[in-house]
Order: structure tokens, then C-alpha cells, then sequence
């Protein structure tokens, strides 16, 4: 629901103003409206910054971060946190840099290992002792005409004295050449082409054999990773140390930005401030008693008519479950103050329209899990949470249907007995009664989504939208009447009746456009039942869903036990994975598109109240310059700006 909003104008003595905010800031339910009559001041500037510097570290920090309060933090621990988090960051990066060079090379030089394992294996002090040199090679060959080229020249210049080998690996060529040791400078000489280039090695591993080059690069690399994980665990330490610090930092911050932006929003006089404030209506009483517990009797709250305070923000109080459906509702757009909150309709409808489209037993039960599993590891991640709720609710549905259906892993459950306490959606005869009830359910839904409009159009006295969607409305009622009427065999009367209310609605729709309404009436008309029609998308997503775990278990049927299962859990993920995405999808654009255009008019504006942003009050306000009515506000906060 929309919460109801006063308009109110809070006077005071201007000595009071940065003490006034701090207890709003306390408060958390007021917002101040106007527009801002000052460019930003030194102070907000610099706050800003410092908060854009703590949200980058607290982004950099990625784990739960705790909510210790501190008291009195000094700014400099935005610095230090910084080089301390770099000191550590730093080492990760070139660690992992490093990682991934070690394990690019030892696989293609482990694959080279097996091209020959028996020279391969030979150590630096066998080779010498064998008078041998090896050399690997990495080439931009894909086709292997440099390797036949080079193969070519080795020929001509050391004859048959030479072992040349390749494999492609990892999207080049790797090659392993073996010759004597005398031999190697007239090698050298070929491999200086821009098309040939030997594997360029860390210093650390230069002039050691294959053998030794892999075990060697093996070993850093188990260094590496214990290396890493030391630093990943300090630096942990490092966010456990910090992060109280930082956060009250960032709260802070906030709150100086907030008692900045009101200073320019307030009307100040050489001796008085008026602030012009948005208050939910069920908290000002709170509010008066609030502020008089901390100021006393110096400051003076009056009402404001709504009509001259202009539009008011719009703040929704639904359930809490409500939450993942409200924040849908805002993806579209906020609810305007005149208008309706639909939240509570979404979060009834857009489940049991998922439900509809799922309709399976364990396939529901599989969602319900998923999103409970999701709810569990959401910890402080709202949007993990939201997903997890909706597919909980979702999946609860899913198994309502499931049972009505009669449907088990698709066709399963029908063939091993199950039961449907309606009807079984993959059967021969079930098309019809799946899509009337498709459309049965467009035909509620839109008619319901009419009806409002109507009701939010008579709230909001806006005569073109009354008529409009009471048109529609009348359109819709008379053709669901005339076609009952006619399926009924009811006397004529009552179908020309019913027609007749049809034309009436249609010429009231048409009127409501003016002298385009000749044109745009139909239109309006055919659009509506086309909105109807798309409710058919019900059922088709549903019979797509019922055909591909069908498939599934007839594939499964077909092939050997063991390949049948693992074909059968494929399908099956996959359908399960389609059914999580799909039908939510659907349910969502049923919603935006043909119910809340209707009536949902949008355009509203979040309420954003002092402190909402976890802003908390500056302890000292030890020195704080109120400006003149005609200067810009300058405000110096103890504390965090005690250098000035």
C-alpha cells in the first residue's frame, strides 16, 4: 500500500539548523524537500569524495563486512586501509599473473614430455653426460607447414643427425627438438625466424632440461598457491581489523553529504531557518515527540496543505514476503502518490501464473528447493534472497498444478498411476480445456486490471482515463455477456442487450480520443482482446515444458539403463532450468504489459528520508557556520574535519 504523506514546514532558531538535522538524521523518517539554492561547499565536496574513496574499498573488500560501531574515526584510516589493502593486493595480482604463465607452459611442455617420454625424462646431468641438447618450441602453426619447413632445413644442415617431434596443444604447435650437443649453435640459427620462436621460460627456469623445466614449474606453483592463500587470509584479517572503522567512516560521510544538501535545500534568514519537509502521516506525531524530547520547544512544526506542497514522494508498506514483488513493481516503474500500489496483486498472481506454465510435482518440489537453498546462502545479498523467494512461492504453486495436472517428471507420474484431480496436460484431449482456461485467466486478469484503472481514475478525477478505460470495461463485459448469452441459448434480448452494452462501451472508449477516436477506438478495442489472446502463452509454455520432459523419459525408455538415466537427468536439468526462467519471464511481461496497463499510471518518486542510507549522526557539531540568506552554506564538522 502507498503510505499517506504530510506536508509539513519546520521553523527555528538558525543557530539550531546543523542540531535539527542530526536529529532528523536520528529520526530516519523525514525527508526535505525543495530545491537547492547553493553550489556544494568545500566540506561536501570533500565528503563526497572520501565517500566515493570508502565505497571503492568496501567494494574491494567483498565478503559480509561486520557492523561494529566506533567511535570517533579518524579520515587518515581511509589512507592507511588503502596501502594496506594494496600492500596485499598487489603480491595476489603478480602471484596470479604468475599462476597462469606456470600453468600455461608446464601443460604444453607436459605435453611435449609424451611425445618422447624416454628422452623427456632425462635429467640436465644425463644429457650432458649423453652429449645431447634439447630445445622446445612453440609455433604459430595450426597446419604444421612450419614444422615440414623446418624439418627441411634441419635436413639440409645436420642430415640425420636430429629428432624432431610435434603435437598441436592449447591453439599452437609445441615441438621437442633433440640433436648433439655440437650441433646446437647450427640449430640456433634456424630458430630465429619471426615464424619460429622458442618457448621463452622465467629466468629461474632457463637452461635446464624438459624434465627438470616441468618439475621445477610444478613445484612453484604449489609455492604459489599457498603463497595466495596466505594473503587471502591476511588480508581477511586485514577487512576483520578495518572494517568497523571504515564503515562508520562511510556512515559518517553520509551524513555530512545529508547535512550539506539540507543546508542548501533550507530558506535562512539572518536569525531563523524553514525546512520544508515530507513525513509519512503515521509518524509525524512520533516525529514532534521526537524532536521535542531533544530541542525542547525551539523549533515550530506546521501543516501544509497538500495542494501547494506539490507532488509527495511515494513510500510502499506492504508484507515483508511482499518485498521481491515490490522491488519489481519499481524495475518498472514507482507507483505515482495518486495511484495504486500493485505490489500485493503481483505478488498473488505472478506465483500462480509460474505455477500454471511449470505445473509439476517435482519439478515444483526442485524449485521450492532451490529457492530455499538460495534464501540460506543469501546472507546479506537482497537480491539473491528476492530470487530465492519468488522461486519458493513459485515452486509451491508449481506442485499445486502439479497435482491438478497430474504430472510427475512429465509424463511419468500419469504413467505409473498418478492421479490427476483435473485433467493430464499432455493427453489428447486436453488443448481445449487448457487454453479456455488460459483464457479464462486473461480474460480475470484484464478484466480485473480494467476495473482498477477505473477506480484509480476516479480517484484521480482524470475524466479522459475514467472514460477510457470505463469504456474498455463495458466493451469487455458486454461481449463476455453476449458470447454466454449465445452459448446459453438465452432469448435474444438478452444477447442484443449485451451487445448493445458492448457498443456503448466501444463509442464511450472512442469519444475519450477526441476526433481520432474514430480510428483509435477499435484500435483501443482490438488491443485489449489482443491482450486476452496473449494469455494463451499459459499454455503453450506449459505443453512446451509437459513435450520436452516427455522426450526425456521416451529417450530414457529407448536406450540402455545407464546411458537412458544419464540422458533422462540431462533433459530433465535442462527442462528444470528452462522452467526456472521461462515461465517467470512470461508471467513478468503478463504483468507489465496487459495487466498494469491498465491502471498503473507510474512516475512516482522514492521517498528518501534523512539517514535512509545508514547515515549516521556526527557526535560533534562542535564548530558549525550557518550562512546568511545570501551566501554559500560552509559547514565545518569536528572530528572528521578537524584539520580545518
Amino acid at each position: 500500500m502507498i503510505v499517506a504523506m504530510s506536508s509539513i514546514q519546520m521553523l527555528g532558531h538558525q543557530r539550531d539548523l546543523p542540531a535539527v538535522v542530526a536529529d532528523l538524521q536520528r529520526f530516519g523518517a523525514v525527508e526535505v524537500a525543495g530545491p537547492e539554492r547553493a553550489d556544494p561547499s568545500l566540506v561536501a565536496v570533500e565528503a563526497s569524495s572520501d565517500l566515493v574513496r570508502i565505497e571503492a574499498l568496501l567494494a574491494r573488500v567483498q565478503t559480509p563486512l561486520p557492523q561494529a560501531e566506533v567511535t570517533a574515526p579518524e579520515r587518515d584510516a581511509i589512507e592507511v586501509f588503502e596501502l594496506e589493502v594494496d600492500a596485499h593486493e598487489k603480491p595476489l595480482a603478480a602471484l596470479r599473473s604468475e599462476e597462469e604463465l606456470l600453468r600455461h607452459y608446464v601443460e604444453v611442455l607436459a605435453e611435449l614430455e609424451t611425445l618422447i617420454p624416454e628422452l623427456a625424462k632425462l635429467s640436465d646431468a644425463e644429457l650432458q653426460v649423453m652429449r645431447l641438447a634439447m630445445v622446445a618450441l612453440l609455433l604459430d602453426d595450426p597446419s604444421g607447414r612450419v614444422v615440414a619447413a623446418l624439418r627441411t632445413q634441419l635436413t639440409e644442415n645436420l642430415g640425420d643427425r636430429f629428432l624432431l617431434v610435434s603435437a598441436a596443444t592449447s591453439g599452437v604447435r609445441g615441438c621437442l627438438l633433440v640433436m648433439p650437443g655440437a650441433e646446437l649453435p647450427e640449430a640456433e640459427k634456424l630458430l630465429g625466424t619471426d615464424q619460429i620462436s622458442r618457448v621463452l621460460v622465467p629466468e629461474a627456469f632457463a637452461g635446464l632440461s624438459l624434465h627438470s623445466t616441468v618439475s621445477d614449474m610444478r613445484a612453484r606453483l604449489d609455492v604459489i598457491v599457498n603463497e595466495q592463500t596466505r594473503l587471502a587470509e591476511d588480508l581477511a584479517t586485514l577487512r576483520r581489523a578495518h572494517a568497523p572503522l571504515l564503515l562508520a567512516l562511510r556512515r559518517r560521510c553520509h551524513a555530512l553529504v545529508e547535512l550539506e544538501d539540507t543546508l542548501r535545500r533550507a530558506d535562512l534568514t539572518d536569525r531563523a531557518y524553514l525546512l520544508r519537509c515530507w513525513v509519512p502521516t503515521e509518524r509525524l506525531a512520533a516525529m514532534h515527540e521526537h524532536l521535542t524530547r531533544s530541542r525542547g520547544s525551539d523549533f515550530v512544526v506546521l501543516d501544509v496543505a497538500a495542494r501547494d506542497a506539490g507532488d509527495p514522494p511515494v513510500l510502499l508498506h506492504n508484507r515483508r514476503a511482499w518485498g521481491p514483488f515490490q522491488r519489481l513493481v519499481g524495475f518498472l516503474s514507482w507507483p505515482s502518490p495518486q495511484g495504486l500500489d500493485p505490489t500485493g496483486l503481483m505478488a498473488v498472481t505472478l506465483p500462480f501464473l509460474f505455477g500454471v506454465m511449470v505445473g509439476d510435482v517435482v519439478y515444483g518440489i526442485a524449485l521450492s528447493l532451490i529457492g530455499w537453498w538460495l534464501r540460506r546462502r543469501a546472507e546479506d545479498n537482497p537480491l539473491l534472497d528476492d530470487v530465492g523467494r519468488v522461486l519458493l512461492v513459485g515452486g509451491a504453486w508449481s506442485f499445486v498444478f502439479g497435482i491438478l495436472f497430474g504430472e510427475a517428471l512429465g509424463s511419468l507420474g500419469n504413467t505409473y498411476g498418478m492421479p490427476a484431480v483435473w485433467f493430464y496436460r499432455g493427453g489428447p484431449e486436453a488443448l481445449e480445456p487448457l487454453l479456455l482456461f488460459a483464457l479464462a485467466l486473461g480474460v480475470i486478469h484484464i478484466v480485473l486490471g480494467l476495473v482498477l484503472g477505473v477506480w484509480v481514475s476516479a480517484r484521480q478525477r482524470n475524466r479522459h482515463r475514467l472514460a477510457e478505460a470505463g469504456g474498455t470495461l463495458a466493451m469487455m463485459v458486454g461481449l463476455l455477456a453476449m458470447i454466454g448469452a449465445l452459448v446459453a441459448s438465452a432469448p435474444a434480448l438478452l444477447v442484443w442487450s449485451a451487445g448493445g452494452v458492448m457498443v456503448v462501451g466501444v463509442v464511450v472508449a472512442s469519444a475519450s480520443h477526441g476526433a481520432l477516436g474514430v480510428l483509435l477506438g477499435p484500435l483501443e478495442m482490438l488491443g485489449t482482446l489482443g491482450n486476452v489472446l496473449s494469455y494463451l502463452r499459459l499454455a503453450a509454455v506449459g505443453l512446451a515444458s509437459v513435450y520436452l520432459a516427455n522426450v526425456a523419459n521416451e529417450l530414457a525408455a529407448q536406450a540402455p539403463l545407464v546411458i537412458g538415466l544419464v540422458v533422462a537427468t540431462l533433459l530433465h536439468g535442462l527442462n528444470l532450468a528452462l522452467a526456472a526462467f521461462s515461465p517467470m519471464v512470461q508471467a513478468l511481461r503478463l504483468h507489465y504489459v496487459e495487466f498494469f496497463s491498465k491502471f498503473h499510471t507510474g512516475g512516482g518518486r522514492n521517498f528518501t528520508p534523512l539517514g535512509a542510507y545508514g547515515a549516521a549522526v556526527l557526535p560533534i557539531l562542535a564548530s558549525v557556520d550557518i550562512p546568511s540568506a545570501d551566501s554559500t552554506p560552509v559547514v565545518l564538522v569536528g572530528d572528521v574535519n578537524s584539520e580545518r
